[in-house]
């Protein structure tokens, strides 16, 4: 009966050994992989601004906004860009940079945004020149310093 036991705990341990060592390996080969990926060309950020062409909300015409990384635009003075509009909800649109693009993406206001006067429904891709309406405001995406894609 005691070499049952014995043989028992051996198999045990080497079945905790035989799983360190699997954790272990693939921990390993993650760390190759991200090692691998940031020697890779990252994408690099085209900074891109709004342009008011229809003032309302508490935006002047012609003014220009500068977009961050990720930009909130909505009611609540939290976000980026007030839009101070009856119209607008209080998050009611996000601008954000991923994959090599400037992405708008409606918050589930109630009034809706829209990309050249077509409601945005998912996620949509601007690019130079695209009209973005929120409430009464008409606010116009350009690249800064004609940093146009190729």
């Amino acid at each position: 009966m005691d070499v049952l036991i014995l043989i028992g705990r051996l198999l045990l341990a080497a079945l905790l050994y035989l799983f360190l060592g699997a954790l272990f390996w693939l921990l390993w080969r993650d760390l190759q992989a991200a090692r691998r990926q940031a020697g890779a060309p990252q994408l690099r950020e085209r900074p891109g601004q709004l342009r008011v062409l229809q003032a309302g909300g508490g935006l002047t015409a012609d003014q220009v906004i500068p977009l961050l990384t990720y930009t909130t635009l909505g009611r609540a003075e939290a976000n980026t860009v007030v839009v101070a509009d009856p119209y607008a909800s209080a998050e009611h649109a996000v601008i954000t940079w991923r994959s090599g693009q400037w992405w708008l993406e409606d918050r589930d206001s109630r009034n809706g945004t829209l990309l050249n006067d077509i409601p945005v429904e998912e996620p949509l891709i601007i690019g130079e020149g695209d009209v973005i309406g929120i409430g009464q405001a008409r606010l116009r995406f350009e690249y800064v310093n004609g940093n146009e894609p190729a």
